[in-house]
């Protein structure tokens, strides 16, 4: 598992922050850190999954560069929302998942998007991201808060919000049925 500072590549857009790490315990060859709440991805609506499958490839990019997930993060968008949307809703859960990477500190546990069997498991961590989104949605801000300050560790979650609320209005805005 990572841990600290991971070395970064030109593709993180040389940016300090947390580690990240997949988890997975069925065949793909990553160990199983636990942080499984239990929850499958079945339960989402399509623009929380879309949402986590492309951040799903940017964390991975984080743990393990050669895998070059940011190049999925970027064609997944497009499969899922089309050549218009998908730029312009990349980059912004880009600058959610890197405004959480400045505020934490220790290893982001995320499920391998690359198994289905872990890509169909929630981490508590991705939960809590996918959480501060949904309660941004929802113009809950206290909700959103405090999911904030737990996926953060009690850290500065302000950034974090900012790119989670920006995020959410151009969900809101997107016409595409994914996003909608």
């Amino acid at each position: 598992s990572l841990a600290g500072d991971v070395p970064l590549s030109p593709a993180s857009f040389l940016t300090k922050g947390s580690a990240m790490t997949a988890t997975g315990s069925h065949g793909c060859g990553r160990p199983h850190h636990g942080g499984y709440d239990g929850m499958g991805i079945g339960a989402l609506d399509p623009r929380m999954l879309c949402t986590l499958t492309v951040a799903r490839y940017f964390f991975q990019s984080f743990a393990v560069p050669q895998l070059e997930g940011w190049t999925r993060a970027l064609s997944g968008a497009e499969h899922l929302l089309g050549r218009d949307a998908a730029p312009g809703f990349a980059c912004a859960v880009l600058r959610v998942v890197q405004a959480m990477r400045r505020s934490r500190k220790s290893v982001f546990h995320f499920s391998n998007p690359d198994c289905s069997n872990c890509a169909a498991r929630l981490s508590g961590h991705e939960r809590l991201l996918l959480n501060a989104l949904r309660a941004t949605l929802e113009d809950r801000p206290d909700n959103a808060e405090g999911h904030a300050m737990l996926l953060c560790e009690g850290n500065d979650t302000s950034e974090f919000l900012e790119e989670v609320e920006a995020l959410a209005r151009m969900m809101e805005a997107r016409p595409h049925r994914v996003l909608n």
